[in-house]
């Protein structure tokens, strides 16, 4: 009876030390997946910003 209490107890640490793997594995993809999406939004939202024309004065120069 002692070997069952045993081998179930080392059934259960093996699995949570391969659910934790599993949630380590797929934490990285999440913050992967959420980085390049924020980069990729970051890229689109500077090509999408209206550039600035200098500023002029609205006086013409007087050429002497």
């Amino acid at each position: 009876m002692a070997a069952i209490t045993l081998d179930s107890a080392l059934q259960k640490q093996q699995a949570r030390k391969q659910l934790e793997t599993a949630l380590a594995a797929y934490r990285e993809m999440l913050d992967t997946f959420v980085s390049s999406q924020l980069r990729q939004a970051a890229t689109e939202a500077e090509h999408a910003r209206p550039r600035q024309l200098p500023i002029t004065s609205s006086q013409p120069k007087d050429p002497q």
